[in-house]
């Protein structure tokens, strides 16, 4: 119980971190948002925006696999980088870090059994994008 209870408040720390970079972003306050998206990546999630951009999927999957993050710590993870990718200049920089948003989208609905509509749909805004 006292476990659950601390995944909880860590995931609602991260979501109003999540929250704050948006705000930040729309704000057009660039630099701090990527600062936080980096120091929430690196603290929490054990990498960084550069690694994550350097990374083959397949590698990426195996860390994954590893840090056996739990469903809710993978959606904000993809949450995270869905948002870092919206901040990427380059088009190809967005579309390696969108690759990795897919991918967590994927193990969450195939391991995990965890279908959300809010992933449903950006992903199709993602593959738009992508075709786009």
């Amino acid at each position: 119980m006292l476990k659950r209870d601390s995944l909880t408040a860590q995931m609602q720390q991260l979501s109003h971190t999540l929250a704050k970079v948006k705000r930040l972003i729309v704000e057009e306050q660039h630099t701090e948002a990527l600062s936080t998206l980096e120091r929430v990546l690196g603290e929490y999630f054990g990498t960084s925006i550069t690694d994550l951009l350097e990374t083959p999927a397949n590698v990426f999957r195996q860390h994954l696999d590893k840090a056996d993050f739990l469903p809710e710590e993978l959606s904000l993870l993809a949450d995270f980088l869905d948002t870092a990718a919206e901040t990427c200049g380059q088009d190809a920089d967005r579309a390696r870090l969108w690759e990795k948003v897919l991918l967590i989208y994927d193990i969450l609905e195939q391991e995990h059994k965890v279908v959300s509509f809010a992933h449903i749909a950006r992903r199709a805004t993602i593959t738009a994008a992508g075709d786009g």
